[in-house]
């Protein structure tokens, strides 16, 4: 499928891909340095920045579940055993933040906050030790479900994976105004600026593994509304989070009041927003100018592509005239070739491949209708005599006076060819006579054709006959063999001086 795929399309997909392996690590490296820190006592590693809120060790536990859940899932085509391992690790997130939930609802201790170690540094301080907070129990559950869902239902898991981003955001936006109300829930702990960061870029991480499904398809798209997406979740929360974070640190420097605060803040949201339009728009009106060129470029190219096919619709009809004609002598030509191929030129006879080619059809069909064959081999005596004696003319005369013998003798269903120079063959199918009665009708004909002149020349012919019964099966070129030895053995005879 990836063939198929635009080059920025590929390289898109490829950076979502790596981008999700990171996300899989890094959280699950977070939960690791966070039980670290529980184990030996590191504080920085438990909140980052002495005075802020710890992680738990249960939020600890599920974001090693979690990254490793995500990692079991990336694989393109992953194995059972992966699919397992991410079910099972995404089963334990969701299960770890359902408890924690229903513990917060029905005001019940399940024994889950401290199970795997004593958190006695906030025993006093906080309401539940060791509990993980309201928000980040929202986001396990959440996290979980995306991650169950993960290859079998993009849409949902994406969904899932967008209510955790949405939570961490809120909790992050506390953080950088110092607003508690947003990563707090009541009297309640709030979450951990790790926790956040770390919920944020598993979700984040959950959407990059499924860049062609839901509206992750739409932002990686070449199409404009991709454009516009990118653009937009690029430049405006970046726009709006600089501009929150300068007038803040104005404020706290005592440069303004908390009116100017929000006057100025949205005066630059304004600004901020008026260039990203801007930009976006400029792109769009670019994009919409090249496609209205292409566009009169089609049609023009459209309009030139039908007048040329109009020229070759008229070229084609006359090229078409000439080629039926063509055709049509080409198949006289053919047809002319065919006989030739199967015909002997000089006596009209079949020739050796129509001998070959009929002989073998009759034998087949002779033995299927149980009907005798008669195969006859005969020579033209003399025929090196007459061509050294008076030419190749006179020879030719021969051979033509034997083949007007052999077509009269013979019957018009019975196979008559020219094999060689002055080798003629006659297979002759159910013939209902005696071979001796069809030889004699033979040299009768040419004892007339002598006597009657017709001939200057005289004409002999010596003749061997094969018999072939149907349930005989013998072979064509038995039975040649066969009427040779036998025109041969006649010649010799017809030779020897009679005493």
């Amino acid at each position: 499928m990836e063939k198929t795929l635009s080059p920025s399309l590929l390289a898109r997909l490829r950076f979502l891909r790596a981008f999700a392996w990171c996300a899989a690590c890094s959280v699950a490296l977070v939960g690791v340095a966070v039980l670290s820190g529980w184990v030996f006592g590191i504080g920085f590693l438990k909140s980052v920045v002495p005075g802020w809120v710890t992680m738990m060790v249960n939020t600890a536990c599920v974001l090693v579940a979690a990254g490793l859940a995500l990692g079991a899932g990336l694989p393109t085509t992953p194995s059972q055993s992966r699919l397992l391992l991410k079910q099972l690790f995404a089963g334990f997130v969701t299960l770890v933040g359902l408890l924690t939930l229903m513990e917060y609802l029905f005001a019940v201790n399940l024994g889950i906050d401290q199970l795997l170690m004593a958190d006695d540094s906030t025993m006093e301080l906080a309401k539940h030790p060791g509990r993980m907070a309201p928000a980040a129990a929202v986001c396990a559950v959440a996290s979980g479900l995306s991650l169950l869902l993960l290859g079998f239902r993009p849409r949902l898991s994406q969904a899932s994976a967008l209510i955790t981003l949405l939570t961490a955001l809120v909790a992050l936006v506390g953080y950088v105004f110092d607003v508690g109300t947003l990563r707090t829930v009541g009297a309640y702990t709030s979450m951990a600026i790790h926790t956040v960061t770390s919920f944020m870029l598993l979700s984040l991480g959950i959407m990059a593994a499924q860049p062609l499904a839901g509206f992750i398809r739409v932002l990686v798209s070449d199409t404009a509304g991709g454009t516009v997406a990118r653009d937009m979740l690029a430049s405006i929360p970046i726009v709006v989070f600089s501009t929150g974070v300068l007038l803040l640190f104005g404020e706290a420097q005592g440069l303004y009041d908390n009116r100017f605060t929000l006057a100025l803040l949205a005066t630059l949201s304004i600004v901020g927003l008026t260039q990203v339009i801007v930009r976006i728009s400029t792109r769009l009106h670019r994009v919409d100018l090249s496609r209205e060129q292409a566009q009169t470029e089609l049609q023009a190219l459209n309009a030139l592509l039908e007048h040329r096919v109009i020229e070759r619709t008229q070229e084609l009809e006359a090229v078409n005239a000439s080629l039926v004609t063509e055709i049509a002598e080409r198949k006289r030509a053919e047809d002319d070739i065919r006989r030739l191929s199967l015909t002997d030129e000089l006596t009209g006879l079949h020739n050796r491949r129509s001998f070959f080619l009929l002989a073998e059809q009759g034998l087949k069909a002779a033995r299927r209708n149980n009907l005798a064959s008669l195969l006859f081999f005969i020579d033209l005596d003399g025929l090196k005599h007459i061509n050294d004696s008076f030419g190749h003319e006179a020879g030719d005369l021969v051979i033509m006076a034997a083949a007007q013998v052999l077509k009269a003798g013979f019957r018009d269903t019975d196979v008559v060819a020219r094999i060689g120079g002055d080798e003629f063959v006659v297979l002759a199918i159910g013939a209902g006579e005696l071979p001796e009665v069809i030889s004699s009708r033979v040299q009768a004909l040419v004892d007339e054709l002598n006597q009657s002149g017709r001939c200057r020349y005289p004409l002999s012919l010596s003749i061997g006959v094969a018999s072939c019964q149907p349930r005989e099966l013998r072979p064509l070129d038995e039975l040649l063999a066969t009427a040779d030895a036998l025109m041969y053995a006649n010649k010799q005879r017809r030779r020897e001086p009679t005493s």
